[in-house]
């Protein structure tokens, strides 16, 4: 079984390669220095390991399907989820800093809804149980052994993201 300390040495850390550890990475870090972090040139796919055996059309529940996945752009992945009733949802998978700010995360994991709403209405039961187990699947799998970990190697924080793009960039 992979420990956090061996995950963290397979993915660099303290080399550019930071996928899990966003404590190494300040937020005093300049902005260009962690833009560029995240807009580097990756040849990574869509890091479906995350969610194994899930994949794209897998039901994840509660009538919620897993509709796409995409690539580390921007500091996430972002996955999308499709409701039976045409509803769609959008979560950016993330990295956190100990500090996730998400309606669920893993160990290293943060999963963000970006539905534009402001907070003030609640997010619907369905949609907040069905991310609740995907982060368990999460936790699962990011410890695995063999991971292939360089395809989140650039996901930044959500307070990161915000800082470099702005939020209103972001959904």
């Amino acid at each position: 079984m992979t420990t956090r300390r061996s995950f963290l040495q397979a993915v660099g850390f303290g080399s550019a390669a930071v996928a899990a550890a966003p404590v190494a990475r300040t937020l005093d870090a300049p902005a260009d220095s962690l833009r560029a972090f995240a807009n580097g040139t990756s040849d990574a796919a869509e890091p479906w390991w995350l969610f194994a055996p899930l994949a794209a059309g897998a039901p994840a529940g509660l009538g919620w399907s897993l509709a796409a996945l995409s690539p580390v752009e921007r500091g996430a992945a972002v996955l999308t989820l499709q409701h039976r009733d045409g509803r769609s949802a959008r979560v950016h998978v993330c990295a956190h800093a100990g500090a996730p700010r998400g309606i669920a995360h893993s160990a290293l994991f943060d999963l963000l809804l970006m539905d534009g709403r402001t907070g003030a209405e609640p997010t619907p039961e369905s949609l907040g149980r069905v991310l609740v187990g995907l982060a368990a699947r999460l936790r699962k799998n990011e410890l695995s052994e063999g991971a292939p970990v360089q395809s989140v190697a650039r996901l930044l924080t959500h307070a990161e993201r915000v800082r470099l793009y702005g939020p209103e960039s972001l959904t």
